[in-house]
């Protein structure tokens, strides 16, 4: 059968369906925007990261609320695509609970960084969105590419890495944070910060799960 026959296809996509953290995470960014259209602009004021809510009000609980939150419908389906692809992948390879890990952590991560960021060169900025989240995914990729390269899985194996994947898995962080600068009003800070929180938190992960981390099949 060749490999990327009908059946390959369902195979292949099916395997996200496995993946329920991911797919209840999508839900309830769904939900909250659903939420943001039936209440106007009273759940993003509440939630979204602001630097002086946060310091002078003690509203840290916006560190977790903001990654909920997105502007409009291309924002939220922007961060939607990348978590439903990104996350699926990263789910099947190290766990429900490790994906969990990877994608709160550096979703929380990016935004305390961010408000270090304002707090030190005195901004007081508004953003939402789960990018720092996606950002942190997209390390994760990279830092186990790089694993699975070191543990010399064999490329004719079933799931094993192309031997470019570490390359494409560099030109993506690297597009995605250059596109971040070329774009006006995004919060850089928060984007970089998931991106190397979900570094740490992927290579903690190897060194805890060792071989038990299954290789990634893009």
């Amino acid at each position: 059968m060749a490999k990327y026959d009908q059946q390959w296809y369902r195979n292949f996509y099916g395997r996200y369906l496995t993946a329920f953290v991911m797919l209840m995470l999508v839900i309830v960014n769904v939900l909250f925007f659903i939420c943001q259209i039936m209440y106007g602009d009273l759940l993003t004021d509440k939630g979204a990261l602001d630097t002086y809510s946060v310091f002078s009000k003690d509203e840290w609980y916006r560190l977790i609320t903001a990654t909920f939150l997105h502007a409009d419908i291309s924002h939220l389906l922007s961060n939607m695509v990348g978590l439903f692809f990104i996350g699926g992948l990263i789910e099947i390879s190290v766990g429900h609970l490790g994906f969990a890990l990877v994608y709160l952590l550096s979703g929380i991560g990016g935004n305390v960084i961010s408000i270090l960021y304002e707090k030190m060169f005195m901004l007081d900025r508004y953003s939402i969105g789960a990018s720092g989240g996606v950002y942190g995914l997209v390390g994760a990729v990279l830092v186990l590419s790089i694993y699975e390269k070191i543990r010399k899985v064999p490329d004719n194996e079933v799931g094993a890495p192309s031997s470019n994947l570490v390359y494409r898995g560099a030109f993506v962080v690297l597009f995605m944070v250059a596109s971040g600068f070329a774009q006006q009003n995004i919060n850089n800070a928060a984007h970089i910060g998931g991106l190397i929180i979900g570094m740490i938190v992927s290579f903690l992960l190897v060194l805890i799960k060792g071989k038990k981390i299954k290789p990634m099949e893009l």
